[in-house]
C-alpha cells in the first residue's frame, strides 16, 4: 500500500513464479520455497519492524525483493550483521553494488541508477547539445544517484538551469515544473515514481501547454505511467529497459509468463512490473540450483556470485555476477513511448565490468 502501491505486483509475480516452481518441479533440489510478503507502505519505520519480524520470528533463510531505496537503506546494516542474504533488491541505488567487499550479502537486480543516468545523459547530450537542461529528482539516494549519472552523461554538452527536488509523499510536482519552465529548460530529466511523474508531465502539457521533452528513470518506465499520464501526454518520453515488454506475446518467455501469473496470482494483464518480478524469481531459482542440496547462507551467497551468462526467460540480456561485482544487469536499450507503448530503439548499450562509482559516458559500449 502507500504511495507506490502499484509495485506490489513485483512481489506477487515473484511469488507466483515460486508457486509455479513448487507445483511443477517439486521445488528446487527437493525443497519447496516459502515466500512471505509483507507490506511496509513505503514507510522506513515499518520496513525496520517488518524485516526484524521476518528475520527473528519467521526465521527466513534470505530476503528477496526488498523494495524501495529510502526503505531498504534502513535495514541493510541489520541484514549484514545477521548474515542474511539480501537478494536482488528492487531498487537501483548504488549503495547495494558499489562495494561488494563491504556488503558481501547484498545483490542488486535492475540497472543501477547511476548507470541509467549516464546512459540517458549521453542520449540527452547527443540529441539536445547546446540547449538547457532541467533536473527533477526525489530527495533521497534514488533521485541523487540518478541525477549524478545524468550529470556524468551530459558533461558540458548542455547548461543545467535548475535541479528541483521533491519528497516521496508530495501530492504533485507542479511548482517544480513551473520553476524549470521559468528557467528556460529545453529538456527535463526526472527521477520520480509513476504517480509523481504523471503530475509533472500533465502539468507541463495540459496546464502550461509546454511540450518540453522528458527523459525518465526506469522506475516509471512502465504501463502505469502511461495510464496515469495519458498516452498522448506521455508520447515521446524516453527511458531505457533491460526486460521485454508485456505486449511481446510472440516471445515464448513472455507468453509463458502470462500463463504463470494468471494461474498462480490471478493477474490477467501482464506488465513490466510482473515481468520484473519473474526475472527476480528466475535469478533466485538459478542461485538455489547452483547452491545444491546442502544449503547454507554462505553457500547461497557464493552461488549467486557464481551466476554467469544466465539468460532469464523474459530478459533482453544475460546476467553475470562475481565476488567483486554484485550488479547482474549491465546492459540496456533506450526506449520511448510511441502510440501508448514503450518501444525500444537503437542498439544495446553496455557498461559491463565498471563499478557505478567510476562510470562515465566514455565507458559505455554500443
Amino acid at each position: 500500500t502507500g504511495p507506490i502501491a502499484v509495485y506490489s505486483q513485483i512481489g506477487n509475480s515473484t511469488k507466483a513464479y515460486f508457486d509455479f516452481i513448487n507445483d511443477t518441479k517439486g521445488g528446487i533440489n527437493g525443497r519447496k520455497i516459502r515466500y512471505i510478503l509483507e507490506d511496509d507502505a513505503y514507510s522506513p519505520p515499518k520496513t525496520v519492524d517488518l524485516v526484524r519480524k521476518l528475520v527473528e520470528q519467521d526465521q527466513i533463510f534470505a530476503l528477496v525483493n526488498g523494495l524501495g531505496t529510502p526503505t531498504h537503506l534502513q535495514v541493510v546494516d541489520y541484514l549484514l550483521e545477521r548474515g542474511v542474504p539480501d537478494l536482488f533488491v528492487a531498487t537501483g541505488a548504488i549503495e547495494w553494488v558499489k562495494d561488494p567487499a563491504a556488503r558481501p550479502n547484498i545483490f542488486g537486480s535492475l540497472t543501477n541508477y547511476v548507470a541509467e543516468g549516464v546512459i540517458l545523459g549521453q542520449y540527452i547530450a547527443e540529441n539536445f547539445a547546446g540547449q538547457k537542461l532541467g533536473l527533477m529528482r526525489q530527495n533521497d539516494d534514488f533521485g541523487g544517484d540518478g541525477i549524478d549519472g545524468i550529470r556524468r552523461g551530459v558533461g558540458d554538452a548542455l547548461a543545467i538551469v535548475g535541479e528541483e527536488t521533491h519528497e516521496a509523499v508530495d501530492a504533485d510536482l507542479n511548482a517544480q515544473v513551473d520553476r524549470l519552465k521559468a528557467a528556460g529548460a529545453d529538456v527535463i530529466a526526472i527521477w520520480a515514481t509513476p504517480r509523481q511523474f504523471s503530475t509533472a508531465i500533465k502539468h507541463a502539457r495540459l496546464d502550461l501547454d509546454w511540450d518540453v521533452p522528458f527523459v525518465l528513470s526506469t522506475v516509471s518506465a512502465n504501463e502505469f505511467s502511461i495510464g496515469l499520464s495519458g498516452p498522448e501526454v506521455i508520447e515521446g518520453t524516453v527511458s531505457l529497459t533491460y526486460i521485454r515488454q508485456a505486449y511481446e506475446t510472440g516471445d515464448p518467455g513472455v507468453a509463458k509468463h502470462a500463463e504463470i501469473i494468471s494461474q498462480y496470482a490471478g493477474i490477467e494483464t501482464p506488465n513490466f512490473l510482473t515481468l520484473y518480478g519473474q526475472y527476480v524469481g528466475e535469478l533466485v531459482e538459478e542461485a538455489l540450483i547452483i547452491a545444491g542440496k546442502d544449503l547454507t547462507r554462505e553457500g547461497l551467497i557464493k552461488a549467486v556470485e557464481s551466476i554467469k551468462d544466465f539468460q532469464c526467460s523474459v530478459c533482453l540480456f544475460p546476467a553475470t555476477m562475481s565476488s567483486t561485482d554484485h550488479d547482474p544487469t549491465q546492459s540496456a536499450f533506450l526506449e520511448r513511448v510511441e502510440s501508448g507503448r514503450w518501444v525500444r530503439f537503437g542498439g544495446p548499450i553496455s557498461y559491463e565490468g565498471i563499478l557505478p562509482g567510476d562510470l562515465t559516458a566514455a565507458d559505455l559500449k554500443k
